[in-house]
């Protein structure tokens, strides 16, 4: 389960950031999932909420947001691929609906914490860290 250890990334990074803005609690963790990376939402919010145990983040409310994703070809075409059944292999041989050739996903691989909520509104962070 590849969740447990994205989670672990996580959850050391927004500790590393309470402690760099002084923080004793984590209110809210953000975080950006892009449907190409075929990382369950369910699972990574429960090893997530294994993970804060006993950390400031332990009573933080976790929020993923779903990234769609978005290609781009050559030809010019860009948008949504048509389909992502490929993209579980490290390069994903996802085709142009317009000419059938390779695209570049240019969005939708993503994972990563994108704001850690402090109880201090001011110190509220955007981290656009990958994992």
């Amino acid at each position: 389960m590849h969740e447990l250890s994205v989670a672990t990334g996580i959850v050391d990074r927004a500790v590393t950031v309470a402690d760099e803005h002084g923080a004793e609690t984590i209110e809210r963790l953000t975080l950006e999932v892009g449907v190409a990376t075929h990382v369950n939402p369910d699972q990574l919010r429960f090893c997530i909420e294994c993970a804060t145990e006993g950390t400031p983040a332990a009573a933080a409310t976790i929020e993923i947001e779903t990234i769609t994703p978005l290609g781009q070809c050559d030809c010019g075409w860009k948008g949504e691929p048509p389909t992502l059944e490929d993209t579980l292999t490290y390069a994903p041989n996802v085709r142009c609906p317009h000419c059938t050739e390779r695209i570049t996903l240019v969005r939708g691989r993503e994972c990563r914490l994108s704001k850690v909520a402090l109880p201090d509104a001011d110190t509220q962070t955007t981290e656009n860290e990958t994992l």
